[in-house]
Formats: C-alpha cells, structure tokens, sequence
C-alpha cells in the first residue's frame, strides 16, 4: 500500500521533535542555534517529500528566522523553569519538542493545500 507524503513527512517530523528535544536537554550555550539549524532541515526534507524543496535563499531567511525564534523561546522556557527550578530540563525540553512539532505540521499543511493527498515516492539516494 503506498503511502502519501503527509504520512511520511508526519513520521520525520515526530522523530525531529524527538530529537530536538533530546539537544535541548544538553547544557550548551548554542541550543538556539543548533534547534534552529534543526527546524530549517526538517523544512528543507518536508519539502523534499513533496518534491518541492525550498530554494536557498528561502531557507536562509527561515533559518534566520528561526533562529529568531528560538532566542524568544530559550527566554520562555528559561522563565519556566523558574517556576518548576527541579524540571527545568523537561520545561525546555518541552518546548523544543512542541516548537517542532507544530513548525512541522504547519510546513506540512502548506505543502498540503499545494498538493492535496500527494502519494510520497522514495527519495533518491544520492
């Protein structure tokens, strides 16, 4: 049975949300930048799937853009865990995953409205 490209780029965005939360958890000062580098990837493959990679100047403003992004958050999940100091890690952890996430599925929503129901085929190795 074949699969559509929103099941395929829904699994690569649950394990990216995986991932990202994992680095967040690391005690580095350039989380922001490395999530930020991680969700301009998984926009570059979701477009990928559909067959419709972004070009590069596009991904290098969205990569900025994100960048901007998780400076705001790294604030808001700092603020968090002034709130709950012992979970603080699971706080940001929290927030890279659902930052993801959701970047994901609205990346995904887009390219679905472009190509309703699109069937995924495999992407050739390179």
């Amino acid at each position: 049975m074949s699969r559509t490209c929103k099941q395929e780029a829904e699994l690569w965005v649950h394990r990216y949300a995986i991932g990202g939360a994992a680095f967040s958890a690391l005690p580095l000062p350039v989380t922001s930048a490395g999530l930020a580098t991680i969700e301009t990837h998984l926009m570059t493959l979701i477009g990928e799937i559909y067959g419709d990679a972004p070009g590069g100047v596009f991904t290098a403003a969205a990569g900025g853009s994100f960048a901007i992004l998780g400076q705001g958050l790294k604030w808001l999940a700092m603020q968090g865990s002034l709130f709950v100091p012992v979970a603080g890690t699971a706080v940001r952890m929290g927030i890279a995953a659902l930052t993801i996430e959701s970047l994901g599925r609205a990346i995904i929503g887009s390219y679905e409205r472009r190509f309703p129901g699109k069937v995924y085929t495999k992407l050739d190795a390179k």
